[in-house]
């Protein structure tokens, strides 16, 4: 199963992806800075919403750990 954690800690990598290869991409014109930046700042809202949901999850799953405990 996928968690969200899951889910963010991909965004997460991703987003230094995007930094590192969308700065070549400008730079050999394949797009241009106003692309790479509005690409990046997409997945950073991404990360932002996984990271709330993420948050709001973890007290439900103390929780969850907590009644399974003999």
């Amino acid at each position: 199963m996928t968690t969200t954690t899951d889910k963010l800690r991909c965004v997460l990598r991703e987003i230094g992806y995007r930094k590192h290869v969308y700065r070549r991409r400008v730079a050999d014109g394949f797009m241009t800075e106003a692309q790479a930046k509005r690409e990046i700042d997409l997945m950073v809202t991404i990360g932002q919403d996984y990271r709330a949901l993420a948050a709001a999850e973890a007290p439900q799953t103390e929780m969850f750990k907590e009644m399974e405990r003999p």
